[in-house]
């Protein structure tokens, strides 16, 4: 969640010794990044306040009007056809050469006649509004002549938009970052709150009582009631901060909540006292099946890891997360229990999850709160309250806090300092960096410190995090360059190669590479029609998923393949071949297996060298075919497969040594159908991990063959089921060590042979190492292998 510090309001706190840009640029130096700067009067330099002196009808036109401008140094002339001018009024006016928000440039122009020097600004043409102003913007009280309009809305201001990681949950409050800021300059002082409470002399006892039945989940939780407070806007100082703030304006308690929430990083909630049933507070974990409606309206269903804050009746408010609608404050309350608490931060992480209801609250909660702020955090709203809201603040607070903060004290050496940040500090110098950070250190001698913890920096645990500390204050910068020395000789794995090539070898035979999510939906299986006992379903499942979409660990790369096929073909990309080389995951039985595959896509391959419809399968098993001979697979062999998501008919397991490594296949027509494919789009699926096992990269040299070669053509016609592959073995097989090569060249099948039967031709090559061969040598070889195809494959040789 991104926090947006406005730079005025941050100077009330401490000052500063950086502009804008150098304060985003220390803040990002020490470990604090802030994403953007964003000036608040971006577009409004030169719009200024002007008065209305003069106003006279427009000769030409009914509905415009000729008005003087007075703007101090000058008047101008300015044509204009809002209908809520008037003499005497404060306008903000935009001169010409300014250019607007809208990019609109101002130029002097006539209209029906009349030269008009200007323009008298509307709120949407200002950028204050996405919807077209009946007129322009009237100013109120405070705006003077000649003054600019940044200057009279207070927008002369920069907002730092800062992305925190969690170990920085400090600074999600002004207070803390001013604190780092101190750190930072090595010098200045905090400018902390008044706290100054007024109290009645009645006791708080006497009107509330407070249980908390589960310590664990709320180690602390204090409460406060404010009497007799008059609900309405908060000042104008405060609406214009939160909102410079990111946060809307709501009435004045729920700001200076909310105000307090950006000072102290501590979430508070008001309670109307006479809404709570009883008077009495518990602290509980929720009935299963128990219901409470949230402040936006939302009934939400709840069980008992949910902590609540309920009353005799019921739930009352979601811990560290959302009031309930049952006792929220409205226009009538009049009193208040005001509430400041540390909740456990894991506890609030897994109910915002579980209820999809993250909040401002519960993002601070969840990273941790500095549990000894509570009451001051607690006492400055309070006052704020008590000033600003008319409340009387009723004597005494509750302070349930079974268990009190103890510190951590942690050793640090100097030497270990020195070692792993390659600096050459005195342990008097790393002392003195933790306690510009608010660490108590003692110096015990021989370079060893005892640093103690302060409660905010719930972020330090060991030694690790004190030496970031010291590494963030000298500055990453000033960190000298040094290069490491070691004896070790790096380098990959057997494995690592394997990807390496792998993806060398995809990529050149013209796949693109593609990296999908882990997580996925079980919806994308079932399009697929995976059987519902098959393994492809034994999920690893995501506890608390983000969404459905991302709710298991997949274990297949072919949904994802296809859901990118799929995408692409939407927006009319008509060729594409794509791979992946990635883990699939299974649940199993006790530890969740990881393996590694390869998979790939093919759509819309428009070579079609047999004429067979086929192209992307035989272009994806082209690819297959170069892949296992560069890896030295030679035992490879495809097999008719049925998979739920292949066309029968049309989909091959594939076999190393005998047993299956993956498939290869075209998708069924109606999913085609369904995905708007193009028409048999292909995909594979390798087990990376037992292609390994066979993988031979081990080359033989052989000299070059001094005897000519003999070339002989095959043809013969088989019943169409029958495999080319199996004929190509039997040839090897029969061919023996004269025949050097075989290759299939021609597929024939139609009117000219008979129904149900196909003709292949094939290319036989001869030769010995020893001597040229007769014919009689190769005749005696070449009829052997066609008396093998008659009897075991029922060939017919063609042309006999």
């Amino acid at each position: 969640m991104m926090m947006k510090v406005p730079y005025s309001w941050l100077k009330t706190y401490i000052q500063l010794n950086y502009r804008a840009e150098e304060l985003a640029e220390a803040l990002t130096m020490a470990g604090m990044e802030v994403d953007e700067i964003e000036y608040r009067g971006q577009g409004l330099e030169g719009i200024v306040v002007g008065q209305i002196s003069e106003i006279a009808k427009h000769p030409n036109a009914d509905q415009l009007q000729i008005c003087q401008v007075d703007l101090g140094p000058e008047s101008i002339q300015i044509v204009s056809g809002a209908p809520n001018i008037e003499q005497g009024a404060l306008v903000p006016v935009a001169t010409v050469g300014v250019t607007l928000p809208n990019g609109m440039e101002i130029k002097p122009v006539k209209l029906r006649g009349e030269l008009s020097y200007g323009m008298l600004c509307s709120v949407d043409e200002l950028g204050f509004s996405q919807e077209r102003a009946a007129g322009i913007m009237i100013l109120e009280d405070g705006a003077a002549v000649g003054m600019k309009l940044i200057e009279y809305l207070e927008l002369d201001d920069y907002i730092l938009n800062m992305d925190l990681t969690p170990n920085y949950a400090r600074c999600l409050g002004l207070l803390g970052l001013a604190r780092e800021l101190k750190a930072i300059q090595g010098k200045g002082k905090i400018n902390w709150p008044v706290l100054e409470l007024k109290e009645t002399e009645q006791d708080i006892s006497d009107l509330i009582q407070v249980e908390v039945e589960d310590v664990e989940l709320c180690p602390r939780y204090t409460g406060r009631i404010i009497q007799g407070v008059k609900i309405g806007p908060a000042p104008d100082w405060m609406q214009k901060r939160l909102v410079a703030a990111g946060i809307r304006p709501i009435n004045n308690v729920v700001d200076i909540t909310n105000y307090v929430l950006m000072e102290y990083n501590q979430p508070l909630h008001a309670f109307d006292y006479h809404k709570i049933a009883g008077q009495k507070i518990i602290v509980r974990r929720a009935e299963q099946g128990e219901k409470l409606v949230t402040l936006d309206q939302q009934e939400r269903e709840l069980d008992q890891e949910i902590l609540v804050i309920a009353d005799q009746n019921g739930a009352v408010g979601l811990a560290g997360v959302m009031g309930g609608a049952n006792s929220e404050v409205d226009e009538d309350t009049v009193d208040l229990f005001l509430e400041a608490a540390y909740f456990n931060p894991v506890n609030i992480r897994k109910t915002a999850r579980k209820l999809g209801l993250p909040s401002e609250a519960s993002h601070r909660f969840e990273r941790g709160v500095d549990i000894e702020m509570v009451i001051e955090a607690s006492n400055r709203a309070a006052y704020l309250i008590q000033q600003y809201a008319g409340g009387r603040v009723v004597k005494g607070l509750i302070d349930l806090y079974p268990q009190p903060f103890r510190p951590r004290q942690i050793n640090l050496e100097s030497e270990l300092v020195n070692r792993l940040l390659g600096l050459q500090l005195t342990a008097e110098q790393i002392a003195g960096m933790l306690k510009r950070l608010e660490f108590s250190v003692e110096n015990e001698g021989n370079g060893v410190l005892v640093v103690t913890v302060p409660s905010y920096r719930n972020d330090v645990s060991r030694e690790a995090d004190l030496i970031e500390e010291v590494a963030r204050l000298y500055g990453y910068n000033n960190i000298p360059l040094t290069r490491t020395e070691s004896k070790q000789q790096g380098g990959k794995t057997f494995k690592q190669n394997m990807e390496d090539l792998s993806r060398e070898l995809m990529l050149s035979s013209g796949l693109d590479e593609i990296i999908n999510f882990s997580l996925t939906a079980t919806e994308h299986y079932n399009r697929l029609r995976i059987p519902a006992d098959s393994q492809l379903r034994d999920w690893v499942r995501i506890k608390n998923p983000l969404n459905e979409s991302f709710a298991v660990l997949r274990t297949s790369l072919i949904p994802g393949i296809i859901e990118v096929l799929a995408n692409n073909a939407k927006r009319q990309v008509g060729e594409m071949g794509v791979f992946e080389l990635g883990n699939v995951y299974f649940a199993g039985s006790g530890e969740p297996e990881e393996r590694l595959m390869l998979g790939g896509g093919s759509m819309g391959y428009h070579h079609d060298q047999w004429n067979t419809g086929a192209a992307d399968f035989f272009f994806l098993k082209g690819i297959l075919e170069s892949y296992f001979l560069q890896l030295g697979l030679s035992t490879i062999c495809y097999e008719p497969a049925r998979v739920s998501y292949l066309h029968p008919g049309r989909a091959a397991r594939i076999n190393s040594a005998g047993r299956e490594v993956g498939i290869i296949g075209e998708l069924l027509p109606e999913l085609i159908a369904e995905l708007d494919l193009k028409k048999r789009a292909t995909v594979f699926q390798l087990d990376f991990a037992r292609l390994l096992e066979d993988v031979k990269l081990e080359r033989h040299y052989q000299p070059l063959l001094r005897y000519p070669a003999v070339e002989r053509d095959l043809a013969v016609m088989v019943k169409k089921e029958v495999n080319c592959a199996e004929l190509l073995e039997r040839i090897r097989k029969e061919g023996g060590e004269l025949l050097k090569a075989v290759r299939l060249f021609d597929l024939y099948q139609g009117d000219q042979i008979l129904p149900g039967a196909k003709s292949l031709a094939f290319k036989l090559v001869f030769q010995a190492a020893d001597r040229t061969l007769r014919d009689q040598e190769v005749n005696q070889v070449f009829n052997r292998i066609v008396t093998d195809l008659e009897k075991r494959a029922g060939a017919k040789i063609r042309g006999n």
